[in-house]
Order: C-alpha cells, then structure tokens, then sequence
C-alpha cells in the first residue's frame, strides 16, 4: 500500500455535512467492499488511472475537508464532486413534509460511486435483498480480483471493473452468492461497458432519461434497478426508484400514512420532480439515520 503523503485540504460550500451525507455508507456497517464510515471520516478505495487508491476523508469545519491517500491530490476536487455530490445544489419543494426534513439535513448532498457502472452493478446485486446483505454479496465480488488494501483495521477491495466482470465465468460470480441470471446479467454489463455500448457517465448525468431507456435493453435491469444506478451511480437528483421496499416505509413514517401502497407513493412523488432523488434520500436518511458525527456536526 502506497503511502498518504501529506494531509491536503479541500473547501467546500456550505451547507455540507460528510456526517449526513455518508449515511448510506454507514447503513450496511462495514460491509461494503471499499466504503465504510470510520472513526467519523470516510473510507474509501476505488480505481483511478488504471490503479486501486485510497482516500480517507475528514470534515474540520463547515467549509472544509481534510484528505489523506494513495490517490493523487490533483484529483480530490474531482473526486468529492462526483462521490461526495459536493457543489450540488438541493432543490427547493413546496411538499411540507419534505421540505421540513431538507431543513433539519441542509447539509445533505447525493452521495454516490462516482460511476454508472458501479451503481449498476451494485444495484443489479441489491435486487430484492437488503443493503446489508447487498454489501455483504459485493464485498465476496470485488474480493475475487486484485490483493486487499488493509485501512483502518480492516480490508478493502475497489469495485470491480468492466473488463474483470466482461471476462468472468458466472459460475464464480454464482459462488459470491448471487442467483445464477444475476451472475450471467452481470457478465453482460461487463461486455456493455467494455465495449462502450452502455451509457456513459457523462451521458448518464446530461441526459438521465435516456440513459435509463439504454440501461432497460440490459437484461434483469427494470425501472428499480435503472432508477437505482442513475441515483447510486452518478448522484442523478431526479432519479425515482418506483418500487422500493424502504423508501416506502420511510414515506409512511414521514407522512403518517401507514396505509400507504407503492401506486400512492409514486403519485406522492410526482409533486418532487425533478428533485425526487433528492426527496428520497432525505426520507431514507430520516429513517435509517446519518453516519456518526463528532459534536453533533449536521446532526439532523
């Protein structure tokens, strides 16, 4: 493992809170393959220029982050927009109820991979199971390629890259504990991507609609899953995933409407456009919480 090098600092616009924001990352605790929240900083380790790098990432102020990896300190203003959804801007909703939760969490922004195919590729291994066990199944994927990187007490494995999944046998990605179609869908999206046929990131950001009729041709890949990649993979502040289990508890609690069917929360959502990804990740965060925070920083 190569070493930090000098802490660097990095300012970024307030409101921000990396606490509130990395509340997914602390959803699966500690599962995720080359994500975690530890010791109130981010972990994180993916790819950049061909090679597995790492950065822990820290806030120390309203305005600031500290960062320290193996990554290049050129990239990390790249970096934190495309993961941390820094320099995003939440927009405004006349719906109350979500209105309120953006005023308790104004420090939220989307968190994402940083890549459309990470966010596919994990929302195709999320299908119909919960994101601790999703974790859990990507940690056994990500772990068939490459040496671990060894941070803060534990190991960690970048995702997996398109040409690795292009040229895997389904078999072995069947033995991580995925069905056997999951296992061969993800094989095809390894050849998409690899042969540029699929969306690219810059694509998917312009033109998210699009994007999502191109991700439907893959195979296993619905509204759910399309939704899921566009939200997880690029940060897309309008993507919906119609269908999912959680955000339809969060929605009942938020709104006091335990009797509330998945056709009533997609009519509920209309009135979000075109921020509905946004409205979802603030009712997710409103139920499954925020990472730890020290001193209460953008505590909700």
């Amino acid at each position: 493992m190569t070493g930090p090098g000098a802490p660097r600092r990095l300012l970024v616009t307030p409101p921000f809170s990396l606490a509130i924001t990395c509340g997914p990352v602390a959803w699966a605790r500690g599962r995720w393959s080359n994500v975690d929240w530890i010791d109130n900083a981010l972990v994180w380790v993916g790819w950049e220029g061909g090679r597995a790098v790492w950065r822990i990432a820290r806030q120390v102020g309203e305005a600031e982050l500290v960062i320290t990896g193996s990554a290049s300190a050129a990239g990390d203003e790249s970096w934190a927009r495309g993961v941390l959804g820094v320099g995003e801007r939440a927009p405004v909703f006349a719906d109350p109820v979500i209105g309120v939760l953006a005023e308790r969490m104004p420090g939220l922004r989307p968190q994402s991979a940083g890549s459309l195919f990470d966010g596919l590729v994990s929302s195709i291994v999320g299908q119909s199971i919960s994101v601790a066990a999703a974790a859990t199944v990507g940690r056994r994927l990500a772990a068939q390629w490459g040496k671990p990187i060894e941070l803060a007490g534990r190991l960690f494995w970048p995702a997996p890259r398109a040409d690795q999944l292009a040229t895997a046998e389904a078999e072995s990605l069947r033995a991580c504990g995925l069905p056997w179609r999951r296992a061969e869908a993800l094989v095809v999206v390894g050849r998409a991507f690899q042969r540029g046929e699929a969306p690219t990131d810059a694509e998917a950001r312009a033109d998210p609609a699009e994007a999502i009729a191109r991700l439907r041709a893959l195979p296993l890949v619905g509204p759910w899953t399309a939704a899921s990649a566009l939200l997880w993979g690029v940060g897309a502040a309008d993507a919906f995933p119609t269908g999912d289990v959680a955000l339809l508890r969060a929605t009942r609690r938020a709104y006091a409407r335990p009797d509330m069917g998945m056709r009533d929360l997609d009519a509920l959502a209309e009135g979000w456009r075109p921020g509905r990804g946004w409205a979802a990740r603030w009712l997710w965060t409103d139920l499954l919480g925020i990472a730890e925070s020290p001193a209460g920083l953008g505590a909700p």
